[in-house]
């Protein structure tokens, strides 16, 4: 088996309510995503998707996703795809970073491996250790009532995990923590209070304090890992590392400085499942949690965070998104939730379709930005 094409699209899904808010300001009136199709000879295809929050969240944005796709497909289309860890390592050879984009081509060569091989990924991943995954939901910054209401809407769905979107004036935003804690009380599963980077050493200090009574994980309350490192010995509340933890020696340096009870693991952040699956043995053999992410998506990117989360061990998980079902505003087939991880009653359910077990409508994306082939080489 060889690869012929990779095709890229652009989708934006509508933000549910019509806004999504994080610290410093940042309000998503959609989540842009990058799509990616590989083909290959015998006509098995592979997808994969990417979202970056827009511009200001991860280390890439939307037009650099798609021309990390269109600068590396030379080499891509030149690689066996059954080699992954030849391929990610020396899509890091021919371009430094830019990791969004690496993540859309591992994916959907993953995608391909298992269709090729009749497995799910997981599979390839290591094995099937779990099926039904703990499943939450990301609560948009607002006020303490409105987070509230919106956690209990979720939790009418059937979620039993929460994310609450903080990063603002520490004291309210830690009323609106015991909002939510007090509305979701005896029904949640867990709880994680995520600033987004957006305190400086002495807010979160201030935030801790107010919240210590409060069963929720403190989720990258600073920028740094030296400001991480001054909360861990005050705080009693369990941290978890974000956006400082992109690469195995971040973890390794988390671990070291005792930043890191658990990690919110995003595919798309660290460069695609081949590398995440290194990151999750890593901090497993460290001790350190994992919640498993993306940053935002729709029926790939689930599939794809299902596929990893199912390889976890059940003691180090604590939860996965979805990004599937009637509270999405969109989807990639035409027949909702035909495919891919079904949600029942506070969890994803994996199948055992091949590949990431989500058959898409490539019609529902429109025409492709580019279409690079093997003739174009």
């Amino acid at each position: 088996m060889k690869l012929q094409s990779i095709a890229c699209y652009s989708v934006d899904i509508p933000a549910t309510g019509g806004s999504y808010v994080m610290s410093h300001g940042r309000d998503l009136a959609a989540f842009p995503a990058t799509i990616v199709k590989v083909t290959a000879d015998n006509g098995l295809t592979g997808w994969g998707e990417a979202g970056t929050l827009g511009s200001n969240y991860l280390n890439g944005f939307p037009a650099s996703v798609r021309e990390t796709i269109a600068e590396l497909a030379p080499f891509v289309l030149s690689c066996d795809p059954m080699e992954a860890g030849v391929l990610v390592d020396g899509m890091d050879a021919q371009l430094i970073g830019h990791l969004p984009g690496k993540a859309a081509i591992d994916t959907a060569l993953w995608d391909l491996r298992g269709k090729a091989l009749g497995l799910p990924v997981a599979a390839l991943l290591g094995g099937v250790k779990q099926r039904r995954l703990g499943a939450f939901q990301a609560i948009s910054l607002a006020s303490p009532q409105h987070m509230a209401d919106e956690a209990l809407s979720h939790a009418e769905l059937g979620f039993r995990r929460f994310q609450l979107k903080l990063g603002e004036d520490p004291i309210t935003d830690a009323a609106r923590t015991r909002a939510v804690a007090e509305a979701v009380h005896g029904i949640s599963e867990f709880m994680t209070s995520d600033a987004n980077r957006g305190w400086t050493v002495g807010q979160a200090k201030r935030y801790l304090q107010a919240v210590g009574d409060i069963d929720t994980y403190v989720e990258q309350p600073c920028a740094t890992m030296t400001e991480l490192a001054h909360l861990a010995h005050l705080s009693r509340l369990p941290l978890m590392l974000d956006e400082s933890g992109q690469t195995c020696e971040d973890v390794l340096t988390a671990q070291r400085l005792g930043v890191a009870d658990g990690l919110n693991l995003k595919i798309t952040r660290v460069g695609g499942l081949t590398k995440a699956a290194r990151i999750r043995d890593l901090a497993a053999a460290t001790g350190i949690s994992i919640l498993v992410d993306e940053p935002q998506g729709a029926d790939l990117a689930t599939g794809t965070m299902a596929q990893l989360a199912a390889t976890i061990d059940p003691r180090g998980f604590l939860g996965v998104s979805y990004f599937m079902g009637d509270h999405m505003t969109l989807s990639y087939q035409k027949d909702r939730g035909a495919t891919g991880p079904t949600f029942e009653a506070g969890a994803v359910v994996l199948g055992e379709d091949p590949g990431l077990g989500v058959l898409v409508d490539e019609t529902l994306f429109g025409e492709p930005i580019f279409v690079l082939t093997t003739k174009d080489l």
